[in-house]
């Protein structure tokens, strides 16, 4: 009599979890679904602000207050009829159309006032180099914010609306989609304020970490690195009032 010889298989049933074929197929297809997943919600980081609802912690805008940097002074010169009226109706909202006063200046040179003012922006070392960034913006959108030689426009990132370099952190929203021309202001109340210290993977990846912008300089630490109260300062100790807690140093 002749023998036949069988696969063990098919004689006995053999359990789903020792088919090690299809047990790594299918881990093939689960780890390639969980990466592509995890992209998509990197990319969707990366896409321009959506509109945010105000915190509760928003704050009305305040013309006098001594915490306010800014300073209006009378516009010295106007080049031509278009230019000023322009000018002319770009005010803040509770101030009176008559007033002369009112106008925003324009800075000599045509550079903007966000980079003169220190208050808005802050000095970081990146490299062998020095770097002035202003505060409150995401540094993914470094670029948008570096007034390239030639270009006498700021574009909104979500609306891409042009307006005046001047008019960035000018404490008058421009943006009102995002808030984009007041990262440094409470002016906005869509605007964001992304803390200086943001918790990054060393691939860079991460989720960035911001504050609504009526939450800046409230007297609210709400960065770990007191970052959104640098105008703030402890009473009768001239100290930060927000403290750096952060645990580990920037990343940039």
């Amino acid at each position: 009599m002749r023998k036949t010889w069988v696969k063990r298989d098919n004689i006995y049933y053999k359990p789903f979890y020792k088919q090690k074929l299809k047990l790594t197929l299918i881990g093939v297809i689960a780890m390639g679904i969980l990466f592509f997943v995890y992209q998509l919600v990197y990319i969707s980081q990366l896409l321009p602000l959506e509109s945010m609802p105000a915190g509760p912690k928003t704050r009305p805008h305040k013309a006098d207050s001594n915490d306010n940097p800014i300073t209006l002074v009378e516009l010295a010169g106007r080049k031509d009829a278009d230019h000023h009226g322009e000018r002319a109706n770009h005010r803040k909202p509770n101030h009176e159309q008559g007033s002369s006063s009112t106008v925003r200046a324009e800075p000599n040179g045509g550079k903007s006032s966000a980079w003169n003012n220190t208050q808005f922006a802050y000095i970081e070392k990146i490299g062998n180099y020095e770097r002035k960034i202003l505060r409150g913006i995401r540094l993914l959108d470094l670029d948008h914010y570096s007034e390239k030689p030639g270009t006498v426009k700021f574009r909104c990132l979500s609306s891409h609306k042009e307006i005046p370099w001047e008019w960035v952190n000018d404490d008058y929203c421009d943006c009102p989609e995002d808030g984009s021309d007041e990262p440094s202001t409470s002016a906005c109340p869509q605007g964001r304020f992304y803390c200086r210290y943001q918790k990054r993977h060393k691939t860079g990846r991460g989720k960035d970490v911001f504050v609504s912008s009526g939450r800046v300089n409230d007297g609210v630490c709400d960065c770990c690195d007191g970052s959104d109260e640098w105008l703030t300062t402890r009473i009768g100790s001239g100290r930060p009032a927000c403290p750096n807690v952060c645990k580990t140093n920037y990343v940039l």
